[in-house]
């Protein structure tokens, strides 16, 4: 009686497809390597599930994934449903460009959500995102390479750095000693100019954002102390100005001691053949904690001329499926913001993941408000004059904070 009610129900849905149809939704994404593989399997693996819906993803560089988001949105024919990072959702929230899924969403599913994420998801009182992980800045470090250079301990363990001064240090030891031309690799854009400011920034105690009243705040004293710092990198010769390609690829072939980046590099560098590395948080100044920035992948359902409410319940059916499954997605590197997902021994079991878990506890998300899309793009700016030696810190701050009244009084 059993096996008879359910080949029912399949025989029914089988018939219920067929005079229906099957609803076809796009999804633009931005990831490639490890995460963009785990990101096309779970898509996949969603589409043999649901033999009524069939999502389709186009895969758009990272580049020049927002400027053409924006236009397909101003031209009235966006995605289905996009990823957007969280920190970006404000400017296109305050535009009315996304869908608000408060009706879709039911209230027991975000209640297993990380408070601090899933809090950023609302803009004005409405839900316009699911957060689909939260992705901090971590340290690297390549054990092979710092053994050669004698950087260990009495019993041989390698010497990982917990302030900045024994960063520059074992980094400009191991140049040295091995002939490397850096010692420690990121790239020197947003990775510097917005990333590894707001965290060094944090650590002197700079206080960049009041979730209160929704604004953002800059210490000038505070401000040029971190873009000293950073600047130390290129004046000691640990470090230059490299894009993101070529500090991967000087890392992963054991061409640096150290490298910075983001925990999605956990989905490429344990297949990397012959890397033996290590990950941990970044180092932290003297009497401060190891601040670190992060941010958020999420899944938005932008506003289309002509969009019904079946399209968009067949959307949300795919992202908080995605949502469930996070413990997968995590496999990139990610942390879930899911606390089901976070607590679980599944993930804590991951490779490497309890090296690295402590991070959250320090994480600095970048301001969740309007006009911090372009707020980050002059920090790029700023971030790479300061270490070719074009403006000083003194003026890079000022400058910042020129910047942040005009962008408040718009």
């Amino acid at each position: 009686m059993k096996r008879f009610s359910v080949f029912l129900l399949v025989l029914l849905f089988i018939v219920s497809t067929i005079i229906f149809g099957k609803t076809t939704l796009t999804i633009w994404t931005l990831f490639g390597g490890g995460e963009g593989y785990i990101m096309s399997n779970l898509i996949k693996q969603f589409n043999q599930e649901h033999p009524d819906i069939e999502v389709q993803e186009q895969l758009i560089e990272w580049g020049q994934y927002y400027n053409k988001l924006l236009t397909a949105i101003v031209a009235g024919d966006p995605p289905d449903i996009g990823i957007m990072h969280l920190s970006v959702l404000p400017d296109y929230a305050q535009r009315n460009a996304l869908v608000a899924l408060n009706d879709f969403i039911p209230q027991d599913f975000l209640n297993d959500y990380v408070p601090e994420v899933i809090n950023k998801a609302y803009y004005s009182d409405k839900l316009y995102a699911l957060p689909i992980d939260s992705h901090p800045m971590v340290l690297y470090y390549n054990k092979k390479v710092l053994k050669e250079a004698g950087i260990v301990d009495k019993d041989g363990n390698v010497l990982i750095p917990k302030t900045w001064d024994e960063l520059i240090e074992y980094a400009k030891q191991a140049k040295e000693k091995l002939g490397l031309d850096v010692g420690l690799t990121f790239e020197t854009g947003p990775m510097l100019g917005e990333r590894l400011f707001i965290a060094v920034y944090t650590q002197l105690g700079g206080r960049f954002y009041d979730p209160k009243t929704k604004t953002i705040h800059l210490d000038v004293e505070k401000a040029a102390k971190a873009y000293k710092l950073l600047k130390r990198f290129f004046d000691e010769g640990i470090s230059q100005i490299m894009d993101y390609a070529t500090g991967e690829s000087l890392f992963q072939n054991g061409k640096t001691a150290f490298h910075i980046n983001g925990v999605w590099a956990m989905s490429v560098y344990p297949t990397v053949e012959g890397l033996d590395f290590g990950v941990t948080s970044i180092p932290a100044i003297p009497g401060s904690k190891p601040y670190t920035w992060a941010d958020s992948h999420t899944m938005v359902i932008p506003k289309k001329l002509k969009s019904d409410k079946a399209r968009i319940k067949a959307a949300t059916t795919f992202v908080t499926w995605f949502v469930k499954h996070t413990y997968e997605w995590a496999k990139a590197g990610h942390l879930p913001v899911l606390r089901s997902v976070l607590n679980s021994e599944e993930f804590l079991n991951l490779p490497m993941r309890k090296d690295y878990m402590d991070v959250v506890n320090y994480v600095v998300p970048a301001p969740s408000m309007k006009g911090w899309t372009e707020m980050r793009q002059k920090m790029w700016d700023l971030g790479q004059a300061v270490i070719s030696g074009e403006v000083s810190p003194e003026d890079a701050a000022k400058e910042l904070l020129t910047t942040i009244k005009q962008i408040l009084e718009e």
